[in-house]
């Protein structure tokens, strides 16, 4: 009896283990990118792919030629009237090229994203308004 639970237990165990590793079908992510151009011969490029079942973008951004550090690098949605421009910062602690990155999408994120709003733009001290920068728009299956 005690060997016919502890197998029932197993088997009821082993039975739920797929649930937490489901994949994502293919088909549920939208693919982006980006061609970054900007001041002084600076260049640079952004893959994604959003997750309509997650939610959660995931980019990959590399640049080079820039007239010095980056101090800021974001994704920016547009500037609506009456509210602030929605803002994704990515984080460029490491200094290897290219950039991982993943971020959760709000539902008007994801619609402004989808609709081809967002752009990307890296920031340095000589140009602070933005030296590279690029539209996302959905890539080429």
């Amino acid at each position: 009896m005690k060997s016919l639970r502890l197998l029932s237990l197993l088997a009821f165990v082993l039975a739920g283990c797929g649930m937490d590793y489901i994949s994502e079908p293919a088909h549920s992510k939208v693919r982006f990118s980006a061609a970054l151009t900007g001041e002084a011969g600076a260049s640079g490029s952004l893959t994604a792919a959003y997750s309509t079942a997650t939610h959660i973008l995931q980019y990959r951004l590399s640049y080079g030629g820039l007239s010095g550090p980056v101090t800021w690098a974001f994704l920016d949605g547009p500037d609506r009237t009456g509210a602030p421009a929605e803002i994704v910062p990515i984080n460029l602690a490491d200094e290897s090229n290219a950039h991982p990155g993943a971020a959760t999408l709000t539902p008007q994120q994801a619609e402004d994203l989808l609709a081809g709003r967002w752009s990307v733009v890296l920031k340095t001290e000589r140009y602070p308004g933005g030296e590279l920068r690029g539209p996302i728009v959905r890539a080429a299956r």
